[in-house]
């Protein structure tokens, strides 16, 4: 069983994992922001996170950054829409890079990817 945290989920993103989540036992929560988030469960109890970027909300990764100090052991599985450009570019792949960020998945996502990215991410060793 894991301890997963969802944030910034829209009804599309929430649809997807709980298909994506059938049959399996875990504790799945949801947050509206990371800083919600930071308010949750002790981060060392968390197996997995999974934050949505949106661009329309100023985030772009700055946040990435701010997701990983919140969380650094948890494995993170980061989603977003291929057409923001806040998201584009070097800058934010070696972003990604620098910080460990296990999967980023651009939206749209297909129920399969979502599953077999969790599944992936909660077979990776924790991080210390």
């Amino acid at each position: 069983m894991a301890n997963i945290l969802i944030i910034n989920a829209d009804s599309n993103l929430k649809r997807l994992i709980k298909l994506a989540l059938p049959g399996m036992e875990h504790f799945v929560q949801y947050s509206a922001t990371l800083h919600n988030a930071s308010a949750q469960p002790p981060a060392s109890k968390l197996d997995l996170v999974v934050a949505r970027l949106v661009a329309d909300d100023d985030q772009g990764p700055e946040d990435l950054i701010d997701l990983r100090k919140a969380f650094p052991s948890a494995r993170i599985v980061v989603t977003a829409a291929l057409h923001e450009p806040a998201l584009e570019g070097e800058k934010f792949q070696r972003v990604v890079r620098e910080l460990q960020i296990e999967y980023c998945l651009l939206e749209p996502i297909e129920t399969g990817a979502m599953l077999h990215t969790i599944q992936s991410a909660l077979t990776l060793p924790r991080r210390y």
